[in-house]
């Protein structure tokens, strides 16, 4: 009896299950919890690389994201332990290359200075061959590679200083200083591509800048700024040669940071090296113009290479910013060091924003995508107006209210506009609210604000430019349903106001 009732009861139970068995075959369900991951993926800017960004939200699928319930779904490829020591020993053999550089750097200074012309010629030279045999033993080894490149730099560095020193002994006159530097470079670079590192061709790139600079001032002002140019032009050929980013990203920062260093000093004399003041403003837009279309091709050719720069902000912790947003502002600090040089003109230098915005947007552009000659059909198009009008300008501004820089401007920001706005869906919103900041920042500098009884228009320029750019940056938030385009635009208006209030309380406490 027992056994009929456990069998009775076995048999209800596996008739209940069967009556609610509910066959899902055919029925089309959703994914939900894969469409919000794909809305909530956050897109990625190749050009402004891994830097950190305030209204991004960390997604619980990247690498090393603790879950809610303590768990980490994807491990980072290095745990803690092994970033410190690896990031650790590449900041260690970096810093005592450059120790090493500065301290034999001094050694070799203090020789040419105490010892007789001879004996420290023959000293020096002794150091540079020295260093080449190193070099030539270590660089083959993969553990010394560094040691060894470390050393032929020294070595290099060694004989710059002993061709500057001949100079100063009056050995030789500035032209045949020239031809000395120029054949080391040559030497230089037959070094770099013997040991096939960047490293070593890297201060060939400083040197071509010093010998334009040398040369051009026996040649007066058009004279530096031609070699500069050229100059430009060698560095970035190097790279192409090459094909390395890191000989890339450096020629776009250092041509830039020697095109403001003429422009915002008076001119000063560094041994032999003579810094010549560019003081035609035409010659310095122009220069600085044609330097910056250079960096533009150049950073949107090599946006996706390694280098130098993003691999040291890699180490410091601050992210890994791409070629492209490293080079360009680094060389923007050398552009703004021109702006700041000539900022009494407010239409040359919003004049050089201009150009300096159509040339990075348009490169920009590129490195998102959109095709070569979209973009630059428009500029070739619009070039020759704008030259002829800086070049012929004061004839055709004469009975306007405006002067050329002020025309220039205007055409500019219509031509860059234009550019970037038709495109804008290949622009990224952190692009967009960076952006605005910085043209924010710019635009507070450069316009004046006196008021009217001290001969200004008591800011309203300053005014109208800024509702422009908020309205502007207010309908591209609204149209591209981008909230952090929106926070910025909302709290940017009373940030730097506050800002600007809080230092100068800060000035007036400690200094008056």
């Amino acid at each position: 009896m027992d056994e009929e009732d456990n069998e009775d009861r076995i048999i209800r139970e596996r008739k209940f299950k069967i009556d609610f068995d509910v066959q899902l075959e055919g029925v089309d369900i959703k994914n939900k919890t894969s469409e919000n991951t794909g809305k909530t993926k956050q897109e990625k800017d190749e050009a402004l690389g891994d830097i950190f960004d305030p209204f991004q939200v960390d997604q619980d699928g990247d690498p090393g994201i603790v879950q809610k319930d303590g768990k980490i779904k994807n491990a980072p490829v290095r745990d803690v332990v092994t970033e410190i020591s690896i990031e650790g020993e590449r900041r260690i053999n970096w810093s005592i290359m450059v120790t090493m550089i500065f301290i034999y750097s001094i050694i070799s200074f203090q020789v040419g200075n105490t010892f007789s012309p001879y004996l420290a010629t023959i000293i020096l030279i002794f150091l540079a061959g020295f260093g080449f045999t190193l070099g030539e033993i270590w660089i083959p080894k993969e553990k010394m590679k560094m040691l060894g490149v470390t050393w032929v730099i020294i070595s290099m560095k060694v004989l710059y200083g002993l061709v500057i020193e001949f100079r100063n002994w009056n050995l030789i006159s500035v032209e045949v200083l020239v031809l000395l530097l120029i054949f080391l470079v040559f030497i230089n670079l037959y070094f770099a591509y013997r040991h096939n590192h960047d490293a070593i061709a890297a201060q060939s790139t400083l040197v071509l800048l010093a010998i334009g600079s040398t040369t051009g001032s026996v040649l007066g002002e058009q004279g530096v700024a031609g070699m500069i140019f050229i100059s430009t032009i060698i560095i970035h050929s190097l790279a192409i040669h090459r094909k390395s980013g890191n000989l890339a990203s450096l020629g776009i920062a250092a041509s830039n940071l020697w095109v403001g260093m003429h422009a915002i000093t008076d001119g000063f004399k560094i041994g032999e090296l003579v810094i010549l003041k560019l003081d035609s403003s035409l010659l310095l837009f122009l220069l600085l113009m044609s330097i910056t279309g250079l960096n533009a091709s150049m950073a949107a050719k090599f946006a996706k290479k390694e280098n130098w720069f993003s691999n040291a902000f890699k180490i410091s912790g601050l992210g890994k910013p791409g070629l492209w947003g490293v080079s360009i502002s680094l060389g923007m600090v050398g552009a703004f060091l021109s702006i700041v040089a000539n900022r009494q003109d407010l239409g040359y230098a919003l004049g050089m924003v201009t150009f300096l915005c159509t040339a990075f947007g348009g490169s920009y552009l590129r490195v998102r995508g959109v095709e070569t000659n979209r973009i630059i059909k428009p500029i070739f198009i619009s070039l020759p107006f704008l030259i002829i009008l800086l070049l012929f300008g004061k004839q055709i501004t004469d009975s306007l209210l405006f002067d050329e820089y002020d025309i220039f401007t205007i055409f500019g920001s219509i031509l860059t506009g234009y550019i970037l706005l038709r495109d804008q869906n290949s622009v990224s919103d952190r692009v967009l609210w960076i952006g605005s900041i910085l043209v924010l920042i710019i635009l507070v500098s450069l316009v004046p604000t006196k008021s009217s009884d001290l001969g200004g228009d008591g800011g309203v320029l300053l005014l109208t430019l800024l509702s422009l750019l908020h309205l502007g940056t207010a309908a591209l938030a609204v149209k591209r349903k981008s909230p952090a385009l929106a926070g910025v635009t909302v709290l940017s208006p009373w940030v730097w106001i506050i800002l600007e209030k809080i230092t100068e309380e800060i000035i007036d406490t400690l200094f008056i």
